[in-house]
């Protein structure tokens, strides 16, 4: 009977994990949409922002 019960608690739980993941998969994908549709200036702000973190990150492995 233990069994039966645990079983059922974690297949609640398993479908109420499952939909809040697709719902986050999906506002994520939405996102990139929405970004992906803006001109071309958010891309290049995007573009500068990457170059300068990876700079930043790489830059006393490069200077020594």
């Amino acid at each position: 009977m233990r069994d039966e019960i645990d079983a059922r608690f974690w297949v609640d739980n398993h479908e109420a994990f499952s939909a809040s993941i697709d719902n986050a998969m999906a506002a994520i994908r939405s996102g990139f949409v929405r970004f992906a549709s803006w001109d071309g200036t958010s891309h290049q702000l995007l573009a500068l922002i990457l170059s300068f973190a990876i700079t930043a990150l790489t830059f006393n492995s490069t200077t020594a």
